[in-house]
């Protein structure tokens, strides 16, 4: 009934003008509708996510002031990059980025996973991935990651069905990732996010294809995608391949979030650059891989 009502509310600040009250007010009635799951996560938060555990993020704060860094997706087009170029640069991998280590030895400085499918389904691969930094959501401390693991606050209210403001505001940008880091559909953001944290001034971005196709075989289980033959959507068959569920991209959602982090980028004179060979993202300025990789 309470949702009715604030639903009404918020259709009428609009039609006489209010919208930007109805904006500012929105995050004290969500949290004032949505009391117990907030007050779920916070309990969760204060269990997996200590004062040590913050320490640990803020080490990183400005220590590559300045400086270039790769931020590595996992399209198709990962396979015409010379990775090889990469090696006197920082970069940033995601999920199931080890696969692509067995083709070619490729290791990323940084690696991060946030979405629960790929934590669920390749666990004894993510803890036994010698990377020297891996970041994960402090939900994950459950999950016995020990090796290497630092653990980081994220606000994931962007997955909440009932956080439904208007979708230019319905999303955050941290400026302290020490303290806190905002979901935004894709695991890229939450390492744009760090990478400001971290001091670089110059991101690039390779693999970031931007190109999903539904297969045939694949069953879609509401939000869930469960795939019965290869993957075409990533630099491996075998990522999302025979028997492994994944969660719908949702690529409607995830500009937004691109959106957001140029905006922010921007006034922070941090330039971010789309070095992917091909692909279909054009939120972000491109440039040419083997012109800056040379």
């Amino acid at each position: 009934m309470l949702k009715i009502i604030f639903n009404i509310l918020k259709k009428i600040y609009k039609f006489i003008g209010f919208n930007k009250f109805a904006l500012l007010n929105y995050y004290s009635v969500f949290y004032f509708l949505n009391y117990k799951k907030n007050k779920n996560e916070l309990k969760i938060k204060r269990i997996n996510f200590n004062k040590l555990d913050r320490q640990k993020i803020d080490y990183f704060k400005n220590k590559y002031s300045n400086e270039s860094c790769v931020i590595v997706g996992n399209g198709p087009s990962l396979n015409k990059t010379d990775m090889s170029k990469l090696h006197n640069i920082k970069t940033f991998g995601v999920n199931s980025i080890f696969l692509m280590s067995e083709k070619n030895s490729f290791k990323p400085s940084f690696y991060m996973v946030e979405d629960r499918l790929v934590m669920k389904q390749n666990l004894k691969e993510i803890n036994e991935y010698d990377i020297e930094y891996k970041f994960f959501p402090h939900f994950y401390k459950k999950e016995g990651l020990y090796k290497n693991s630092l653990f980081f606050n994220m606000d994931s209210r962007f997955y909440r069905d009932e956080y439904n403001i208007l979708k230019n505001t319905n999303i955050k940008f941290s400026d302290n990732f020490a303290k806190v880091a905002y979901a935004g559909q894709t695991v890229t953001y939450l390492n744009m996010q760090l990478a400001y944290f971290m001091g670089f001034k110059n991101i690039y971005l390779i693999g970031v294809d931007f190109d999903y196709v539904l297969p045939k075989d694949v069953i879609k289980k509401g939000k869930v995608w469960e795939s019965h033959g290869d993957d075409p959507n990533h630099f491996d068959p075998r990522y999302f391949g025979k028997g492994i569920e994944s969660n719908d991209p949702q690529l409607h959602k995830t500009i937004i979030a691109y959106r957001k982090a140029r905006e922010f980028l921007e006034k922070n004179n941090v330039k971010i650059v789309n070095l992917t060979k091909g692909g279909k993202l054009e939120v972000f300025e491109r440039g040419i891989y083997d012109e800056v990789f040379n």
